[in-house]
């Protein structure tokens, strides 16, 4: 991502989709954790499916989720798999390789966002989540749970603050999640989730039932 080529922006498409077209299907949805099934993989994203063909990699979705970030990483998501379980350890942003470089963007651009939007509304926070498929957990003021790609969760932490302590809100990843993405991937990842959470939460966005 934001590589140049001879003056040109690299597309960040080419290099995994070239992998996934030199890749035995089988041993795709192997590491991937997916089902393949008429010739296409079906990735459970959050409530939803997301469709990747192979080896043409043609993508469908529901429309609130056919967005380019989302193709992306899909399509990442495919090629980078290696079939990690879940390590079931909560670690921040910061303790992810590579995370420290990007620490900073994140806590301002991602988790500021969700603690301006939600510090001093829980309620909305909760029904937000439930809509994307998130389960609520015993961690801080409010803790919640929503399942991204396969085995790619994320645990949201909110504290509402008092007259001591300014709310917070923190994302927490499995210790596996760099076996699918990088840092500056969960960290688009992430992007798109807060963005439907505030959407949602807003009345902004409506989303549809799973199929």
């Amino acid at each position: 991502m934001g590589e140049n080529d001879g003056g040109k922006a690299k597309d960040p498409f080419s290099e995994p989709s070239s992998m996934l077209r030199r890749s035995a299907a089988g041993d795709i949805a192997e590491r991937a954790g997916v089902p393949y099934e008429e010739e296409a993989f079906r990735l459970s994203f959050m409530r939803w499916e997301i469709r990747v063909s192979h080896p043409d990699l043609a993508f469908r979705a529901p429309e609130f989720l056919d967005t380019y970030v989302v193709k992306l990483l899909a399509v990442l998501y495919l090629a980078n798999a290696v079939a990690t379980p879940l390590a079931n350890q909560w670690v921040p942003y910061r303790d992810l390789k590579d995370g420290l470089f990007y620490a900073k963007s994140f806590s301002d651009t991602v988790e500021e966002r969700v603690c301006r939007r939600f510090g001093d509304d829980l309620e909305a926070m909760r029904a937000a989540c439930e809509k994307l498929g998130g389960r609520e957990v015993d961690q801080g003021d409010l803790g919640m749970v929503v399942n991204t790609f396969p085995r790619l969760p994320l645990l949201f932490i909110m504290w509402s603050g008092d007259e001591e302590f300014e709310p917070n809100a923190r994302i927490l990843f499995d210790a596996s999640a760099t076996s699918y993405f990088n840092a500056f991937e969960l960290r688009m990842l992430c992007g798109e989730v807060v963005n439907r959470l505030i959407r949602i939460a807003d009345g902004r966005l409506e989303v549809p039932p799973p199929e």
